[in-house]
């Protein structure tokens, strides 16, 4: 009796992400204004023109 309730506990903790997700965090005004500025510094750009 008692591996049966331990069963289903765990059953419900290990599901319990899957039947009830976290509502996902809204990015604030400076995660976003960073992830632009990540972008933009990844694609680079020229100093010197190319011959």
């Amino acid at each position: 009796m008692d591996i049966i309730v331990v069963l289903i506990v765990v059953l419900i903790l290990w599901t319990n992400s899957t039947l009830f997700p976290k509502p996902e965090k809204k990015k604030t005004v400076d995660e976003k204004l960073a992830e632009a500025i990540k972008d933009y510094l990844k694609e680079g750009f020229k100093v010197r023109k190319d011959s």
